[in-house]
């Protein structure tokens, strides 16, 4: 047979078909290898987007349940349920009851489904002192106080902090009052004392400080002590006196962010009273 005329079906033995043939082979196995690899990289990244989504929502999830302590209200007052001990002469370490004393009364709120647990406690005296002597005085009563802070006998020295730990749950989506007394540990300072004060709470891994706070004592004085919604003032023997006390008063009320207790202000409405 004439190698002109060669059977088409010996065509594909033709070197230039063979390497076609094998280009379009390997090019269709790299076309399946690209898909496939492609799926499986596309399996993969939508795995690890769903897995960063879950990742994300549990995250979410634990930050819901963390507390959130805030503090909704602050008060201070002067009231009565503290024990003590009355070290006078002659009464022989008699125990007493309902001894009245500063309260600091704050209200916290924990907006979250998680309990938040007050663990610490830390009062914070920004200053101390006692209220102007106006009038002639006996001595001092000696009753100890049984206060959360008490403080020493004689004025401390500025600033003076001291810590108590406590352990005080706000529960998830609750609102809670917790009340902390202070004073003199005796109340050897005689007349009223006054003093300014923050409070530090450390809770949750964090600490929330409530203050200042502007407070004023009973003290031991028969003639100038606050009596409910007024003062009980007699017998003053130097009325210009009066005005340092008023001077005293107006400038614990105008501290910047204070909460004034109510003492103090019912001790400024009664000097007003009086022409002072």
């Amino acid at each position: 047979m004439p190698s002109a005329v060669r059977d088409s079906s010996s065509s594909w033995r033709d070197r230039s078909n063979i390497i076609g043939l094998l280009t379009l082979v390997v090019t269709v196995v790299a076309v399946g290898v690209t898909i496939y690899y492609s799926n499986d990289s596309s399996k993969s990244g939508r795995s690890q987007a769903e897995s960063g989504e879950v990742q994300a929502r549990t995250g979410i999830s634990e930050a819901a349940r963390q507390p959130n302590l805030k503090v909704a209200r602050v008060a201070a007052y002067i009231e009565g349920g503290i024990d003590g001990t009355d070290l006078s002469e002659g009464a022989g370490g008699e125990k007493l009851e309902n001894l009245h004393g500063p309260h600091v009364d704050i209200t916290f709120e924990n907006r979250a489904p998680g309990p938040s647990l007050i663990t610490r406690a830390t009062l914070k005296l920004r200053e101390a002192g006692l209220l102007p002597v106006c009038h002639a005085t006996g001595g001092p009563l000696m009753i100890s106080v049984n206060y959360d802070f008490p403080m020493p006998s004689e004025i401390p020295k500025m600033p003076y902090e001291k810590s108590k730990d406590i352990s005080f749950t706000v529960e998830d989506n609750k609102i809670d009052r917790l009340t902390l007394t202070m004073g003199p540990e005796t109340v050897g300072w005689g007349r009223p004392w006054y003093g300014v004060v923050d409070v530090v709470f450390e809770h949750d891994g964090t600490k929330t400080t409530v203050g200042p706070i502007s407070v004023v004592d009973t003290g031991g004085d028969a003639e100038f002590y606050p009596d409910g919604d007024t003062w009980i003032i007699e017998n003053i023997s130097n009325p210009a006196c009066l005005d340092e006390t008023a001077t005293l008063v107006d400038r614990l009320m105008s501290i910047p962010d204070v909460t004034v207790s109510k003492e103090l202000k019912s001790l400024r409405s009664k000097l007003i009273s009086m022409g002072h």
